[in-house]
């Protein structure tokens, strides 16, 4: 009868070791020190254009609201990104629910038969009972093997962060790799990091709630334009969470600076965009001296060049050199840089400067009483230049 519970005792723990397997040493890719979930897939029986009208019919009705949206799609160069965000839980109880926002950008790029599906650029937000901020954490500092796994096994408390977040990478890109006809679902890839999955499905006609887009006229350093009009994204979530730089100058003189106060708009008939600021930055003198400037958005993958962005002068150092950007210049001589996804091109419309008695509410007017305070611009927007 021991012998017997002994090896009922052992049952749970052999089962719990099979399943925890696949989220154990390598099972969480890296490159070049980022987390990056990806598989390859080859349907020999579709053309680049079939593959992209596919994933793309795919990711509008799956990503279709503001936190969960696509950021731009290139049909020429066969590139999709996306944004998501969603609550991966952990445990939920009719008492308690444990969960962790993830947020993520899933990328497609497609080359002749093939795609190339990643999820990349992983961030949680863990709401904790007894604190009142959520705790944050990027998934290089907190799913990776030498964060999540301590003697070859999965840690305490992030260790539910990894293997959720496998579990749901490997969930997204087997249902992308599904509309494309392939049924079988995969793991989630271990090293080697690239997963190549081949797809045999008869030829289809393009999807029919596919609408065929007109190619933007004009391009530039792998840019397209599009119309003001057609701006994507939440600007509430770009400027307060993503933030933006705000460039001006010129190819002999300019300078970058990390923003999060602003807006879209429409003045004077004219689609307007607004950014602050403040006559103590080095960005300002340039911003008066020059009528145009461009606002530039990021990926997450280059938070670090914002911060450092925000948090250097351009008087004291090498902005560009230090941050690590790419200086490009925009066929009306704007300055802006290569890394960005989107580049909105302003002229100078409407510039004034703020007072404490221009701000109505009465907590930040004693906030800001005795300092200086920002100069508003509001540019018209001459061109929107997206990946």
């Amino acid at each position: 009868m021991k012998y017997l519970l002994f090896i009922v005792l052992l049952i749970p723990a052999f089962l719990y070791a099979q399943t925890d397997d696949k989220y154990l040493a390598g099972a969480v890719p890296e490159v070049d020190g980022k987390v990056v979930f990806s598989k390859t897939i080859n349907v020999s029986s579709l053309s680049q254009k079939d593959i992209f009208d596919t994933l793309l019919a795919w990711a509008k009705e799956r990503f279709n609201d503001d936190k969960n949206r696509i950021l731009y799609q290139n049909r020429e160069e066969g590139d999709i990104a996306i944004s998501g965000e969603e609550y991966l839980v952990f445990s939920s109880t009719a008492l308690a629910l444990d969960r962790s926002l993830i947020n993520y950008r899933m990328i497609f790029e497609c080359e002749g038969h093939t795609c190339k599906i990643s999820v990349q650029g992983i961030r949680y937000e863990y709401n904790v009972a007894y604190q009142r901020e959520p705790e944050r954490y990027t998934a290089e500092e907190w799913i990776t093997d030498s964060k999540a796994l301590s003697k070859g096994k999965l840690a305490r408390v992030n260790g539910k962060f990894r293997t959720a977040t496998i579990d749901y990478a490997t969930l997204l890109m087997d249902e992308a790799a599904a509309a494309l006809g392939t049924s079988a679902l995969t793991v989630a890839p271990k090293a080697p990091v690239v997963q190549e999955t081949i797809v045999e499905t008869p030829t289809p006609s393009a999807p029919a709630n596919v609408i065929s887009e007109s190619a933007p006229s004009n391009t530039f350093a792998g840019f397209k334009q599009i119309t003001p009009d057609k701006i994507p994204g939440n600007i509430i979530k770009m400027l307060s969470e993503d933030w933006m730089l705000i460039t001006a100058g010129n190819e002999t003189s300019f300078n970058m600076m990390t923003a999060s106060w602003g807006g879209l708009g429409y003045v004077f008939g004219k689609p307007v965009a607004t950014c602050f600021i403040n006559p103590t930055r080095y960005t300002y003198q340039l911003m008066e001296k020059n009528d145009t400037y461009t606002l530039t958005f990021y990926t997450e993958a280059y938070r670090e060049a914002l911060k450092y962005c925000g948090s250097t002068s351009g008087k004291d150092a090498d902005k560009v050199k230090g941050s690590g950007l790419t200086p490009i210049t925009t066929p009306s001589g704007s300055k802006a840089f290569g890394e960005a996804w989107m580049i909105i091109e302003c002229r100078k419309l409407i510039s004034q400067s703020l007072s404490t008695e221009s701000i109505s509410n009465q907590e930040l007017r004693e906030e800001w009483l005795g300092k200086q305070i920002n100069k508003m611009y509001i540019g018209e927007i001459i061109n929107v230049w997206i990946k």
